[in-house]
């Protein structure tokens, strides 16, 4: 037993659970008209944050942009710009289907002069929309917070468009078709799990680079829990300065005991594989996430098997322009039928330069499976 005067210091590891929740886009009726789009009407925001936090979620993302855009955007309206920012009917198409890719809906505002025609369509961010529980009033804020709009800012209401109506000022509102409430559902709905250890398995990588890949260690100063507080800590400063750094701080646990060796002692950790753990995790997320979004990686233009492979990659392209890509772009001409009237715009398909007299092969091809 120590003695009564003698300090003792005592060591231990506590572990800590950490639990990530996925937001719910949760609706609720409380509030002044408007409804609110997840528990902390912040949903589109999250799911605008995993675009940007995912570098798989941004990668298919751009590519389905290529693609639903197509070769070229063909106006047959009587509108050389669609508004007075100078935009075509391209700028704003590249705008709407990037917001149709990630949250499943897109916005634009519709104006017409004093004659009835339609004169201009501007853009909506999405994540600023919101909408009442008949889905005729649409309510744009750039800072919605909980269940009410940030102090200072101002709701614009605006009522949603209807087709044939002659409404001066309106917005064409789109949620798709897999939703049952007011707002949209993205195609990717299921690998939101996936999508978040994604980004998680990056920023594990991360520290360990910043972290020099140095193994944890114990550093044990055996008769040293009778030094003073002050030797302690300066023996502590010492040893994270010279062997860990601001950013591999935490990597070397000290022990000051109470052992009658006088020698310091160093232990390694054994490897846990946290690394192999990763690279398992990983492959499988990844396999969700394109699945999710019913693309082969080919198309991104990810193959480390085998390489770039041009028949495969028409293939593959033949079945997503098929099944993924037409209906997408289909949406987007019926939305804008419904405001200017049929054949008003024509998306000419995505196709491939193969430098060997094959360009147009990949659309061509689009077009045989039945």
């Amino acid at each position: 037993m120590p003695e009564n005067n003698q300090k003792q210091r005592l060591t231990f590891t506590t572990v800590v659970s950490v639990t990530k929740e996925i937001p719910e886009p949760i609706i609720n009726y409380k509030n002044d008209g408007w409804l609110t789009w997840g528990d902390t009407n912040k949903y589109p925001n999250y799911l605008y944050s995993l675009y940007e936090h995912s570098s798989q979620f941004s990668s298919i993302a751009q590519t389905m942009k290529d693609y639903i855009l197509g070769d070229e955007v063909v106006n047959h309206t009587n509108l050389s710009t669609v508004n007075r920012k100078g935009e075509n009917f391209n700028d704003l198409l590249e705008k709407l289907v990037m917001d149709y890719v990630i949250f499943g809906g897109f916005a634009f505002q519709v104006i017409r002069n004093h004659n009835g025609d339609i004169a201009e369509l501007n853009y909506i961010d999405f994540r600023t929309v919101r909408t009442n529980e008949d889905e005729d009033k649409i309510y744009v804020n750039n800072s919605w917070k909980c269940n009410v709009a940030k102090r200072g800012t101002q709701t614009k209401v605006y009522d949603r468009f209807v087709v044939g109506a002659k409404q001066p000022n309106s917005v064409y509102y789109y949620k798709g078709h897999n939703t049952r409430e007011v707002y949209p559902v993205p195609m990717y709905i299921a690998a939101l799990t996936s999508l978040e250890i994604s980004t998680q398995i990056a920023n594990f990588h991360l520290k360990n680079i910043l972290n020099n890949f140095t193994p944890n260690a114990i550093i044990n100063f055996n008769s040293g829990s009778n030094l003073p507080d002050d030797v302690m800590a300066e023996a502590e400063e010492k040893v994270y300065e010279k062997f860990s750094g601001t950013d591999n701080a935490g990597n070397i646990m000290l022990s000051f005991n109470d052992d009658s060796e006088h020698a310091t002692t160093v232990e390694r950790l054994q490897d846990d594989g946290y690394d192999k753990k990763y690279e398992t995790l990983s492959t499988s997320v990844k396999a969700d996430i394109y699945s999710a979004f019913r693309i082969n990686e080919v198309l991104v233009g990810l193959n480390k098997n085998t390489g770039f492979n041009k028949t495969e990659f028409s293939e593959a392209f033949t079945l997503y322009q098929k099944t993924v890509i037409k209906p997408i772009q289909q949406d987007f001409i019926d939305s804008l039928e419904k405001v200017f009237g049929e054949q008003c715009i024509e998306i000419k398909p995505f196709t491939v330069d193969w430098g060997e007299g094959k360009e147009g092969a990949v659309a061509e091809n689009a077009d045989m499976v039945e």
